[in-house]
């Protein structure tokens, strides 16, 4: 299979990485993840201007009408350089209302999430951390008058304070449909209550608790009791674009420690001239190598729109391990200087952490590998 990419392509990446080195420098990324909001408002601004946030919607909405390996090669120049913004979240939730909504919900929100006047984030984990798709822990009932109220938790909810719209998949309880129905909920309603979570993310996740929050029948999504397919076409697509942020940032953690091996000198030579050095940077190249072949099959399948549970599996189990592994090496190699503030090395370890646990451990991914082994 070829991966190599086209012209434009390049050109695409090269635009994505021109701009986050000159809008994302390190000073500016502990300046943000310091900030009330968590990311930088005129940064959004530019990725909305840059059709970043369209990249892969139709240009009937305002989108550039590019394809799902493009979107994948923005997010892996992403990684390399932790921009933290709603983009991720927001991504996401377009990509389920293009699948699930009607045409006029369409026109009303794709228009809005493009144009960057709305972000919009996506709540699919319940108390246990876990995804419940056929059988949400959040009741959507129904009233006498058809209005459905939502109670329930939902945890992990990225940027969920400066959100306008919360996606979720919720068990509509009603005499005649019931079961998972994907619902699009005003974040300011009355009865949700937000808690900001401690988590070892480098970018700001809720508890988001519904409490009688009221919702009709023009916020349901898709047909009603099919709420956990739409999420299920979506979860192969999330966990590939988590696989395209942990290369890019595995990438920067291989060349930055190459870097410090070359220039810190010790027992008067650099550290680079040691063997066990040699030896833990070629381990951290193979990583980084298989990563991407492995990442880049899922997401040219997944482009392609043909069978990929497996490459999606493979490509997630590796990822997660291989990154964290990477970056504890290079703590090793870069010793003390690795674990200060003022060092990046420890947003790139907490990154991998962080999406180690997203849409899968490795432990979940090598299962549904050999699920797909017949085993």
């Amino acid at each position: 299979m070829e991966f190599s990419l086209t012209e434009d392509q390049d050109l695409l990446r090269m635009s994505f990485n021109e701009y986050l080195k000159s809008k994302c420098t390190s000073d500016d990324r502990k300046e943000w993840l310091s900030s009330e909001n968590g990311f930088s408002v005129n940064v959004w601004r530019d990725i909305a201007e840059l059709g970043w946030l369209g990249l892969i919607h139709d240009e009937r909405y305002g989108g550039m009408g590019g394809s799902f390996l493009e979107l994948f090669i923005l997010f892996e120049e992403i990684g390399k350089f932790l921009l933290p913004s709603p983009l991720f979240a927001t991504v996401l939730a377009g990509m389920l209302i293009d699948k699930a909504g009607s045409e006029e919900q369409k026109k009303k929100c794709l228009p809005a999430i493009i144009n960057g006047k709305e972000i919009i984030t996506l709540a699919y984990l319940n108390e246990q951390g876990t995804y419940d798709g056929n059988a949400p822990k959040v009741s959507a009932v129904v009233t006498k008058d058809g209005i459905y109220c939502l109670e329930g938790i939902r945890l992990f909810v990225p940027y969920a304070d400066v959100a306008d719209k919360i996606l979720l998949c919720a068990n509509l309880i009603n005499q005649e449909q019931t079961g998972p129905t994907i619902f699009l909920i005003n974040a300011k309603a009355n009865g949700l209550y937000l808690t900001p979570l401690e988590t070892i993310s480098v970018e700001k996740e809720y508890a988001v608790v519904f409490k009688k929050v009221l919702a009709s029948e023009t916020d349901i999504m898709g047909q009603i009791g099919k709420g956990h397919s739409y999420i299920d076409w979506l979860l192969p697509k999330a966990t590939t674009l988590i696989c395209a942020e942990m290369i890019g940032g595995l990438k920067q953690v291989v060349d930055m420690t190459v870097a410090y091996a070359k220039e810190r000198c010790q027992f008067g030579r650099p550290l680079g001239t040691l063997q066990i050095v040699q030896h833990y940077c070629a381990d951290m190249a193979s990583y980084l190598e298989a990563a991407r072949l492995l990442a880049y099959q899922a997401a040219t399948l997944l482009t392609d729109e043909l069978p990929c549970a497996k490459e999606v599996a493979m490509a997630k189990a590796w990822c997660s391990d291989v990154y964290t592994r990477a970056c504890l090496i290079s703590h090793q190699i870069h010793g003390a200087i690795g674990f200060t503030q003022e060092y990046d090395l420890h947003l790139y370890f907490k990154h991998a952490k962080a999406s180690e646990l997203m849409f899968g451990h490795s432990w979940f991914h090598r299962s549904k590998v050999a699920d797909e082994l017949g085993l």
